[in-house]
């Protein structure tokens, strides 16, 4: 599997924080929450060791 792009992982990390804002609101507590909280934690993790800076957001 080819790595992802600087990109790809901005792009991919903006998609799951606005999915966050709608399952706060609609889902609240659920395992989707909780799976979508982890793939944000996976993402950043990702993108910083590709960048080396540390997410503003």
């Amino acid at each position: 599997m080819a790595a992802k792009t600087e990109a790809a992982l901005t792009k991919q990390l903006h998609r799951e924080l606005e999915h966050k804002k709608w399952l706060a609101e609609h889902l609240q507590g659920t395992k989707q929450q909780r799976d979508s909280l982890r793939r944000i934690l996976v993402l950043r993790t990702e993108l910083t060791q590709h960048t080396g800076k540390h997410s503003t957001r």
